[in-house]
């Protein structure tokens, strides 16, 4: 991305896991508690679902390599139902080499297995607990009311840079829900409909980027794809469509919402450009980084960023001892910026109800970390978040 586009931009989002909880998404260690919730309700009579033979043999596949991991005698039951542990252990297999995992007696490839894995990962966070009936009782609307309502007050949209570990579109449908315009860094992607009547509901290229939000999706998001098909995997497709009219493989909705959010877009999808096509999920190994351009992209601007803002807010990331990667990057943004003329450090506030968070956070920054009292993402949105941003303009 140009650099004329990026220069002006001085507040940085960083969102963990915890930024969506208030909508009903569940934490990558609360993953495998979650999802049964989600495996149970693909077998109950409703709406017809095309995608349920595929996302059941997913679950099916990622619950037989759960027990798989819970035979190591160096995990606990609780570790395995972390997403990230299972993934990880996932991926280290395959790019260790090895060929083939026998679950239950049925033998898969290693790279069968990680296409389950992101198949089901994609089920569990390609949906939005915000508009399900079902389950409204689980989320916190107000809470991004608040949220957004501070973003467009403090007019923030315009010079924010979003990076955020998370798969789920939350931000994202908010974001176009309030208003405010955003995009994704990625010059060379292409544009990919999950639904059939199909109208952009944002911008996938970096070009014309003033005025937008930039959002880095760190680990891939659910509305990423690539065709595992063809030799050459690097290529990235994204879904950016509404629904409007036609039904996508029998479900229809009665209002404009992403049509990725149809839990049969990825029947859809299989239909209109093959089945080669796999949610574009990365775990948060970083194995891949070095062999995937789109993703190299997505971390230079976050970099870049980071590098450039004058506050960088987190908001529901634990920055876990274990990340040394994403610390790795912190220090890089910051020795990148002390070598410029004239440096001076950014604030850096966190915005989490965990003291021993606050404390992590206290140690790697030091001096630039801004205390402030450990309190969830519900309550800061109430007077933290807009004193920390009233004083921002384009």
């Amino acid at each position: 991305m140009a650099e004329s586009n990026t220069k002006k931009r001085d507040i940085v989002l960083f969102l963990g896991a915890g930024f969506s909880h208030d909508a009903g998404l569940p934490a990558m260690s609360e993953f495998g508690h979650a999802s049964q919730q989600d495996y149970d309700g693909l077998s109950k009579p409703r709406q017809p679902r095309e995608a349920a033979p595929m996302l059941i043999e997913a679950a099916d596949v990622f619950m037989r390599f759960q027990q798989f991991c819970k035979a190591s005698p160096t995990l606990r039951d609780s570790d395995v139902e972390n997403l990230e542990t299972v993934f990880c252990i996932a991926e280290a297999m395959q790019e260790s080499g090895i060929e083939n995992v026998s679950l239950n007696g049925q033998v898969y490839s290693s790279m069968v297995l990680i296409n389950e894995i992101q198949v089901w990962l994609w089920k569990v966070y390609q949906q939005c607990p915000l508009l399900n009936k079902e389950r409204r009782n689980e989320t916190n609307p107000e809470t991004y009311r608040r949220f957004f309502n501070v973003l467009k007050e403090a007019n923030a949209g315009c010079n924010l840079t979003v990076i955020t570990t998370n798969y789920d579109l939350i931000y994202e449908y908010l974001s176009w829900k309030n208003g405010i315009e955003f995009l994704y860094p990625l010059d060379n992607a292409k544009s990919l409909n999950a639904g059939n009547d199909c109208k952009p509901y944002f911008w996938v290229s970096g070009h014309e980027s003033i005025g937008k939000t930039i959002i880095c999706k760190l680990h891939g998001s659910v509305n990423y794809f690539y065709d595992s098909s063809e030799d050459n995997k690097d290529f990235l497709f994204v879904s950016n469509d509404l629904f409007l009219k036609e039904p996508i493989c029998g479900i229809t909705f009665k209002d404009k919402r992403p049509a990725i959010f149809a839990v049969n877009a990825i029947c859809n999808i299989h239909k209109k450009y093959g089945r080669g096509f796999m949610p574009a999920t990365i775990p948060p190994t970083y194995a891949k980084l070095t062999q995937q351009s789109w993703l190299r992209t997505i971390w230079h601007e976050a970099l870049d960023a980071l590098s450039k803002a004058k506050k960088i807010i987190f908001i529901g990331y634990s920055m876990p001892d274990s990340d040394g990667f994403m610390q790795a990057l912190m220090h890089s943004a910051l020795a990148i910026r002390a070598s410029r003329p004239n440096f001076v450090p950014p604030q850096v506030f966190v915005i989490d109800k965990s003291q021993k968070t606050h404390q992590r956070y206290q140690r790697l920054f030091h001096e630039i970390y801004k205390p402030l009292l450990p309190s969830p993402f519900s309550e800061a949105t109430k007077s933290v978040i807009p004193e920390i941003l009233n004083k921002n303009n384009c």
